[in-house]
């Protein structure tokens, strides 16, 4: 009896939290994939850590103001792995960033691409790219965006 009850506890747990703790880091809960934003400004602060990578870009309003945008990415250690080169990321220069917006927040948005002040393109492809791209070389789906 006290093995069931046990059981039927981590169940009620797993049930209560899985969807907490998957809609928090689910790209697809969080932010809109059918709608593509780009912003241009200025890098003011960029966070290369676990288990989010974040860039906050300032972007100068037609009106002068000044709008804040916090960018996600994918963690330190998978766009280390997956070829990005993060040491080219600078604070303080001017950045083009193509994104995801969030569902529910404004100003805030999911990388797809980050083109720097020389002109190049960085771009995390995701996991099933990277993967695919390691088997196939030749047939690798991460394309560059039209710009």
């Amino acid at each position: 009896m006290k093995k069931l009850k046990q059981k039927i506890l981590l169940a009620n747990v797993i049930a209560l939290i899985g969807p907490i703790a998957s809609a928090h880091h689910s790209v697809t809960a969080n932010f809109n994939r059918d709608l593509r934003v780009e912003i241009t400004g200025t890098l003011v602060a960029f966070h290369l850590r676990n288990p989010h990578t974040h860039l906050e870009v300032d972007v100068i309003e037609e009106d002068g103001t000044v709008s804040h945008w916090l960018v996600e990415w994918g963690t330190r250690n998978d766009l280390i792995r997956r070829g990005v080169d993060v040491d080219s990321i600078k604070e303080g220069e001017e950045v083009t960033v193509t994104m995801i917006p969030s569902r529910r927040l404004e100003n805030v948005g999911y990388a797809r691409s980050l083109v720097l002040a020389d002109g190049s393109m960085l771009r995390d492809c995701g996991y099933a790219a990277f993967r695919n791209a390691l088997i196939n070389p030749e047939e690798s789906e991460c394309e560059a965006p039209e710009r």
